[in-house]
C-alpha cells in the first residue's frame, strides 16, 4: 500500500489528471438513479466508504452520512484533516464489523481499483462478503476494479511527474506479472527545501477478471451488474441487496 507516499498521493494522482469532482457528481447520479435516496426529510442516506484513502470522494459526498475505513493510519490522518466530523475507522475489508462501524448502509463503496489489492480469489470472496454484510436491504456495493490480466503491457515503464514550485517529484515504475498478480515497484524521486531523496514503495496488486469479480459479488447474496465507463474508464460492479 501507500505506507512511504501518504504526502504526496494527492499530488501525484492530481498530476495524473484524476478528477475527484467529476467522480464525485458521476457517482452521485448513479447512485441516485439506482434507487439511492436523496437528503430528505428521512436524513441523508448513510455510505460507507472503504479504503477511503485520503477521503478525496468522502469530502464531495457530504450529502451523506459517511463513514470511512482504510488499513493505513496514514491516510486516515489524511482524511481526518479534509473530512471533519466523519467517523473514520482504522481496518481491513476482509474483516470489517458492521455493527461498530453502524451498518447498515445505503451504499458500500470500494473505489480507485483498491480491491485489486486482494492477491488472490480466496481474499477477494472474503473482502467482497465483509463489505456485502453491510449493506441494507434494497441497498448498493460498488466496486471499482482494476486491469484484467490480459490488458497489462509487460515491460512498459510508467512515469508521473509533479512539478509544482515547491515541491518536485518523479514516480516511477515497470510493472512485472508474477502469476495472477501485478508487482510494481514505484521509485520515487522527491525534491523540496530539504533537499533530494529516493523513496522506494512496492505494491502486489492482484488480476480480476470481470466474471471473477462478479461471481464473488453474487456469492455474497447480492445481484451483479457491470456498468462501463464507470468513474475513471474501468468500469463499475454494482451488488444490490435484495429487499
Amino acid at each position: 500500500m501507500f505506507t512511504k507516499s501518504q504526502d504526496w498521493y494527492d499530488l501525484v494522482y492530481d498530476a495524473q489528471g484524476k478528477d475527484y469532482e467529476v467522480e464525485a457528481a458521476t457517482f452521485r447520479q448513479m447512485l441516485h438513479a439506482r434507487g439511492v435516496p436523496r437528503n430528505g426529510p428521512c436524513g441523508r442516506p448513510r455510505l460507507l466508504d472503504v479504503a477511503c484513502g485520503t477521503g478525496r470522494h468522502l469530502a464531495l459526498l457530504d450529502d451523506f452520512d459517511r463513514v470511512g475505513v482504510d488499513l493505513d493510519p496514514g491516510m486516515l490522518e489524511r482524511a481526518a484533516e479534509r473530512c471533519p466530523g466523519v467517523m473514520l475507522v482504522e481496518g481491513d475489508m476482509r474483516t470489517l464489523d458492521p455493527d461498530g462501524l453502524g451498518a447498515p448502509f445505503h451504499v458500500v463503496s470500494c473505489l480507485f481499483s483498491s480491491i485489486a489489492y486482494m492477491q488472490d480469489i480466496r481474499s477477494l470472496t472474503e473482502a467482497i462478503g465483509s463489505m456485502a454484510r453491510c449493506v441494507r436491504p434494497g441497498g448498493l456495493l460498488v466496486i471499482e476494479p482494476f486491469l484484467e490480466p490480459v490488458v497489462v503491457e509487460l515491460g512498459r515503464p510508467w512515469a508521473t511527474f509533479v512539478d509544482r514550485p515547491e515541491i518536485k517529484i518523479a514516480r516511477m515504475d515497470v510493472p512485472q506479472v508474477e502469476g495472477r498478480c501485478l508487482q510494481l515497484e514505484f521509485q520515487y524521486l522527491i525534491a523540496d527545501a530539504n533537499g533530494v531523496r529516493h523513496v522506494h514503495e512496492s505494491h502486489r496488486i492482484g488480476l480480476f477478471t470481470r466474471e471473477e469479480i462478479g461471481r464473488a459479488i453474487q456469492a455474497a447474496g447480492l445481484g451483479w451488474s457491470f456498468v462501463e465507463p464507470g468513474l475513471s474508464g474501468r468500469g463499475l460492479h454494482f451488488g444490490q441487496r435484495p429487499d
